[in-house]
């Protein structure tokens, strides 16, 4: 469970990545991965509490509090009338991924893009030049030190011992 003042100080992108949910078995076969985000449109299957092995469609995600509004979970308010019901991402087990959006099926299949491989190789021509660039820096400090050193011979110091 997320610490209540990480979740007041935390900005809401960071808060996104905490809505999780473990994947049923033919997700975790198919994608090769333990657990996913849920959003609209994941189906899922509630695994603990009141509602326990009912199915339907997140309708809404409520990032504040990782909860999650599902079709058919409703309860009779106070008042009269029916409510839904919040249930926490961590009681739920996907069972069909929402694919619409481009970026998660990416997300989920673990694609990545072109851009990564072209910076991969501007990352090794860029390396050399630097190792490059140091052989050259230490050359020029190694020179000076040497001369240095013979100049401290024919220092004012040892000019009258010289025969």
């Amino acid at each position: 469970m997320i610490n209540k003042n990480t979740t007041l100080n935390s900005k809401k992108h960071l808060l996104d990545k905490h809505i999780r949910s473990t994947l049923s078995d033919n997700l975790r076969k198919e994608y090769n991965k333990r657990n996913a985000r849920v959003i609209k449109g994941d189906t899922v299957k509630v695994l603990r509490g009141e509602y326990k092995n009912v199915e339907g469609k997140v309708e809404k995600v409520k990032t504040g509090r990782s909860t999650l509004f599902i079709e058919g979970i409703q309860r009779e308010a106070s008042k009269g009338g029916k409510v839904k019901v919040q249930i926490h991402s961590s009681n739920v087990m996907i069972t069909s991924l929402n694919l619409h959006d481009k970026n998660r099926s990416n997300v989920v299949r673990k694609v990545k893009s072109d851009n990564s491989v072209k910076k991969g190789i501007n990352i090794k021509s860029n390396i050399s030049k630097r190792r490059n660039r140091r052989n050259l820096n230490v050359k020029k400090v190694l020179k000076p030190q040497q001369k240095r050193l013979k100049d401290s011979s024919d220092s004012q110091d040892n000019k009258g011992d010289k025969k």
